[in-house]
Parts: C-alpha cells; structure tokens; sequence
C-alpha cells in the first residue's frame, strides 16, 4: 500500500505525509482508543514537528 502511493504520488511529495503521522497519531489514540491527549503531548508533538523543520532547513 505505502510503495503503490509513492510510486503514484512521488516520494517527494508523499514522504512529506509522514510528518502528519504525530498528529494523526494522537487523533487516533483520542478518537478510536478513547485515550487521554495532555496537552503536553500535543507540545511535544509539536516540538517533533518542529526539529524536523528546522533540520530540514538546515540540511540544505
């Protein structure tokens, strides 16, 4: 299924999907296990999201 849409999309562009995983990860914890989301968690995957912007940034 993940290669079918790489090869479909472009990895360029698909991979970029995988920086949502923290977020839609926390929404499925939330929604379908019914589980508590601090709002450190939702810091913390913000910082994630964050450092890998910036390494993204600098690596250029």
């Amino acid at each position: 299924f993940w290669y079918r849409g790489l090869a479909q999309g472009g990895i360029a562009a698909v991979g970029q999907l995988q920086l949502l995983q923290p977020f839609f990860g926390l929404a499925l914890a939330a929604t379908l296990l019914h589980e508590q989301v601090s709002p450190l968690m939702v810091v913390v995957t913000l910082g994630v999201v964050a450092c890998v912007f910036g390494a993204k940034k600098f690596a250029r």
